[in-house]
């Protein structure tokens, strides 16, 4: 395991074992404190030169506002870096969901995402896509 950033906020670190980034929330994030950690996260992908991202808010929220940017400004920028599959790791109590899948446009075949209740089911999901 390779750490890359770590913040109050987040945990940033390059994952052996999946072939991934992964990013874990520790808590509510807001404009800056979400969105550094995010773009840090794009950084690690493009020099692992990664096809794979984990992303575990399980146990954090989106807020409306920053589920704006992520959907305007931060994936495309995430689809840029050559990022091919994401699992986002979300709980049953989350406000915001963001859909990524509407955020791309349903046509779009450039990014393989799925959401999911638990870590285990991610990291299985990730797991079974060679990179």
């Amino acid at each position: 395991m390779m750490h890359f950033y770590f913040s109050d906020k987040a945990h940033i670190f390059w994952d052996d074992v999946i072939e991934a980034a992964v990013i874990r929330w520790n808590s509510l994030a807001q404009e800056d404190e979400f969105r550094v950690p995010l773009n840090k996260l794009i950084e690690l992908a493009v020099i692992k030169k990664a096809r794979k991202v984990l992303i575990d808010k399980s146990h954090s929220i989106v807020l409306t506002e920053d589920a704006n940017w992520l959907s305007v400004e931060w994936l495309p920028k995430l689809l840029n870096a050559g990022i091919q599959y994401t699992a986002t790791v979300s709980s049953e109590n989350t406000i915001t969901k963001v859909d990524m899948r509407q955020a791309i446009g349903k046509n779009t075949t450039e990014l393989s995402y799925h959401d999911f209740e638990d870590i285990h089911n991610a990291v299985g999901w990730l797991s079974g896509i060679s990179a």
